[in-house]
């Protein structure tokens, strides 16, 4: 009797919360909803609203994040949005590379290459937390060269670092699991913003020079913004060691890697049927400018040979992958769309061109203020393709005026973009919780190292000042 009664006081404990947040979140759409916002039409008014609404959901697990975003997609058609537009996410590209290589991880788990690549990495590096972190910047670091997609790299780096933190018996959710997972998914995106198409964000960059008739060569990209984005994956190798410092050093004799590597025996044919996909894919993403075909159409073909190979079976496809990430993910790029088509970022943006205007002879504090404003906008669009066009098309003409190189501007911006406070904000962060079944690390310790990683970023763009001055783009 005592535990049955114990059981209904738990549950209402648990729910508690999330019945204060969603009326919390019904409050605050509300309260934006009504208020008037000059500047914003109607339509952006009401997107807005949801948009706050469905953050609120997403950021306190009021219900689980698919729900929620699906939940979005109808609001968002409700309040007017075309029905295309409002479901577009699942239509895009990035989608679609996305579902694609979720399966790329299942077969490198299932088949266990993955576990074997982990092994092939540790007896390459010293098996210490340095070591293993410094692995995982090399790998991101020399992928970011071939391959553009934060979402591939991503995909290919967390299963490995995954299976890494279980061959080691770290537990789920301690220190050390955290550190490592969490700073392989900086590593998979941070390095590959040293160069112009080495992220997503690339083409982004060169669409916004465009727009404003702006030189832009691969060269002056990284003379400008190699230093700082190298600077800031050191930042995040040292720091994130320091401010989640694990349990207990790495229990792991030199030759552990070696052992085990030599245990798991020759190669088998699923193991070798899943790497040659993954080479011929990588071959495929890194040639991209002589075929010009989407990132996802090997993916089309990778899923079909894992399933002649018997690798992804007819019961593997409902549970392969995390079908709740993947609508809260396909929400989110639709939601990106929407924002963007109802101008709702041009808006906010609205408030920073003054500021801009007064900051402009002080570049260190101009800087920061770029930073914090590209921080502030990524709680609005998850994606931070909208965001990073609008916040340098909107202050470039006032930079520029003040003798501020455009790519200068640019770099305060790129530097601050990958911010992950809330898992909605970053796909990668949201991609690399559905890779471990949300058990490498927590939200206590996602914070710190999103806290960390803002700090870093700003200390990055103001070394980066010095840097610029002293190889003489800025005076």
């Amino acid at each position: 009797m005592a535990t049955s009664n114990a059981n209904p006081k738990n549950a209402a404990i648990t729910a508690s919360p999330k019945w204060m947040w969603l009326i919390i979140a019904v409050a605050a759409s509300l309260l934006v909803a009504f208020v008037p916002l000059q500047g914003l039409s109607p339509l952006g008014h009401r997107v807005l609203a949801i948009t706050i609404f469905t953050a609120i959901l997403w950021a306190f697990g009021v219900i689980n994040n698919g729900v929620a975003s699906v939940l979005m997609m109808g609001l968002l058609i409700v309040a007017g949005v075309r029905p295309p537009l409002a479901l577009s996410g699942f239509g895009s590209p990035p989608f679609w590379v996305l579902v694609t290589v979720l399966f790329y991880g299942f077969a490198m788990k299932k088949t266990g290459l993955a576990e074997r690549l982990s092994y092939y990495i540790l007896s390459l590096f010293p098996a210490s937390y340095p070591g293993i972190l410094s692995a995982f910047f090399v790998i991101g670091f020399v992928l970011a060269l071939g391959i553009p997609s934060m979402t591939v790299r991503t995909a290919i780096m967390v299963p490995i670092a995954w299976a890494l933190v279980q061959s080691l018996g770290l537990p789920n959710k301690s220190k050390g699991s955290a550190l490592i997972i969490l700073t392989t998914v900086e590593m998979a995106v941070v390095p590959g913003l040293a160069f112009l198409y080495g992220s997503l964000d690339g083409p982004i960059v060169a669409a916004a020079f465009d727009a404003k008739h702006l030189p832009l060569s691969w060269l002056g990209y990284a003379q400008v913004i190699t230093f700082p984005t190298l600077l800031l994956c050191l930042l995040i190798l040292v720091g994130n060691q320091w401010i989640l410092r694990p349990e207990a050093p790495l229990n792991a004799t030199p030759d552990f890697a070696r052992t085990r590597l030599k245990s798991l025996g020759s190669f088998k044919r699923p193991e070798l049927v899943t790497g040659i996909v993954v080479v011929l894919s990588i071959i495929f993403w890194t040639t991209d400018r002589y075929h010009h075909l989407p990132s996802f159409v090997i993916g089309t073909g990778a899923m079909a040979v894992f399933a002649f190979a018997g690798i992804l079976r007819d019961e593997d496809l409902g549970t392969g992958v995390s079908w709740s990430l993947l609508l809260y993910l396909g929400g989110v790029f639709g939601l990106a769309n929407v924002i963007q088509d109802t101008k709702v970022t041009n808006w906010l943006a609205g408030f920073i061109v003054p500021m801009a205007r007064q900051l402009a002879s002080n570049l260190v504090l101009l800087m920061m203020v770029l930073s914090v404003a590209m921080f502030v906008l990524r709680f609005l669009d998850p994606s931070s393709f909208i965001a990073i066009s609008v916040l340098f098309l909107s202050v470039v003409d006032v930079t520029s005026a003040a003798g501020i190189p455009p790519l200068v501007t640019m770099a305060a911006v790129l530097i601050a973009s990958v911010p992950f406070w809330m898992s909605y904000q970053n796909f990668w962060l949201a991609m690399g919780e559905g890779l471990t079944s949300h058990q490498a690390f927590d939200s206590g310790q996602r914070l710190k190292l999103a806290n960390a990683y803002a700090v870093f970023s700003l200390i990055a763009v103001g070394v980066g000042v010095g840097y610029w001055k002293l190889i003489g783009i800025v005076k």
